[in-house]
């Protein structure tokens, strides 16, 4: 402990530590304290997990998302090149994880594989911890509250359940959280290294899931020449580095492109967009396919990255990609419908789809869930930008807006394929009413959870510092020989 006048103060905060040491111990100290929650579920709570670990049923082997391990040990790396159903980053992780048993002459174990994922997770979440503590530490420019927002953001059900899940999910939040912490560094400071280090973690993020489809990658182009008048100093190097970074992003949608006539880096894709605009699959006819489409379509079969799923998805975009050009009204009319299945499944309770063992063990997570769900989270959401806001004023709200804009924008394209997420699923279904927009949601959230901390801190500023005035004033009004006399003991 170190001293200030007397009084114990701790070494974080005296600053006798380096700045960096704080968001590192957060990282540990977060990551450890994941890891120590799976630890406690097997020795309390063993008949709630799933093969002795899992907190949930199923396996990274079988999701949606991802290719299966056989193909990837039989085929090797150039399954990654072949994938259409997602992009290659997670898969190429879980090629990495099996190499283990590959190595000694085996063949992969899944279980092996999603074992050493919830380590891998549990990296990932002490990683975002550490972006909220280091965020909320530059806006309040108090460690104590910055330690209190990673604290409330490790302690959501929703980011237990996300970052736990053996698919893409979690990776995707780690490089959104980063991408967005970045992305407002630049907008605050106007240093290039913050602008190129968003184009690399959008890059991350763009190779884990469809987080720039074409209309996100023209945007992501302005903005990179935008960065190099808006950045200080201005530097010609920073803009080819940026350049860079964002012809490393086109590269996965042009392969795409060539190989299968679509942008498209995940042939879900095909789905949400007929699903939003009510397009029933069942009555789109099949097109002329392209040659490419024909002569690439079976080379990898394994899980959903099917020939069935890559036509589907030319198939029902092009369907899309028509209604939307033909009859924009019409399109825009049934997008505000969409809104009205989405919204609700964005706010809902993390107990309808994504509850896992954990959290029904956990007696802070039901309490914590009725919080930050529904209207009430809306709510919160609402009353902390108002907070943040009013007291900005006017003026500082206006210098807020124009000085924070790129973010604003990002923001907003990331989020249309969330709130616009419902589709037919399965494809028989009457309606498009399936939707993951909650899940989706969780890679726009931490930017609004960081506002939330921050409203807190200023409620709570605010208060004390009436308090504090009271009381002088009530002080003053006292008379002197008062003032002056000892308290009673």
């Amino acid at each position: 402990m170190a001293s200030h006048r007397g009084r114990p103060v701790s070494l974080l905060a005296s600053g006798a530590l380096p700045r960096w040491v704080a968001p590192i111990l957060v990282w540990v100290l977060a990551a450890s304290g994941l890891l120590a929650s799976f630890i406690w579920m097997q020795s309390a709570h063993p008949d709630l997990l799933f093969e002795g670990f899992k907190l949930r049923d199923g396996s990274s082997d079988n999701e949606w998302q991802t290719l299966r391990l056989w193909e990837l040990w039989k085929v090797g790396p150039s399954a990654l090149w072949l994938s259409h159903i997602y992009p290659p980053l997670y898969d190429g992780i879980r090629w990495l994880l099996m190499q283990p048993e590959v190595l000694n002459g085996q063949s992969p174990s899944a279980l092996d594989v999603d074992h050493r994922l919830f380590v891998f997770n549990a990296i990932l979440f002490g990683f975002v911890a550490m972006i909220v503590y280091l965020w909320v530490r530059d806006l309040t420019r108090n460690g104590w509250w910055a330690a209190f927002g990673a604290l409330a953001w490790c302690l959501l059900p929703a980011s237990y359940a996300y970052m736990t899940l053996l698919n893409q999910t979690g990776l995707a939040i780690a490089a959104m959280a980063a991408a967005w912490y970045l992305l407002y560094r630049f907008c605050r400071t106007r240093r290039n290294v913050y602008a190129i280090g968003f184009l690399a973690a959008l890059l991350v993020a763009s190779l884990t899931r469809n987080v720039v489809q074409i209309h996100v990658f023209v945007v992501v182009l302005v903005a990179a020449v935008c960065f190099y008048f808006m950045g200080r100093p201005r530097s010609l190097r920073a803009l080819v580095v940026s350049l860079f970074l964002v012809a490393l992003i086109a590269f996965w949608p042009a392969r795409a492109w060539v190989m299968y006539s679509t942008f498209d880096v995940s042939t879900h894709t095909g789905y949400n967009r007929a699903g939003a605009l009510w397009i029933n699959p069942n009555t789109v006819p099949e097109p002329a396919w392209p040659d490419n489409i024909t002569a690439n379509a079976t080379l990898l079969s394994s899980g959903w990255n099917t020939q069935e799923t890559l036509k589907d998805n030319y198939r029902l975009g092009a369907a899309a990609n028509e209604l939307m050009l033909h009859h924009p009204v019409e399109a825009g009319q049934r997008l505000l419908k969409s809104l009205t299945i989405t919204m609700p499944v964005a706010f809902r309770s993390i107990y309808v789809q994504w509850y896992n063992a954990f959290l029904y063990a956990s007696p802070l997570a039901p309490p914590l869930d009725w919080i930050f769900s529904g209207l009430r989270f809306v709510g919160l959401i609402v009353l902390s930008f108002a907070v943040v806001f009013v007291t900005a004023g006017w003026r500082g709200s206006r210098r807020i807006l124009r000085q924070y804009l790129w973010f604003i924008v990002f923001w907003v394209l990331v989020a249309i394929p969330v709130a616009f997420s419902n589709r037919y699923w399965p494809p028989e279904v009457p309606e498009p009413v399936h939707s993951e927009a909650d899940r989706l949601r969780a890679l726009i959230d931490v930017p609004v959870y960081v506002v939330m901390v921050l409203a807190a801190s200023i409620v709570v500023r605010r208060s004390a510092e009436a308090i504090r005035r009271r009381r002088r004033g009530g002080a003053e009004i006292l008379p002197e020989s008062e003032r002056s006399a000892p308290r009673a003991s």
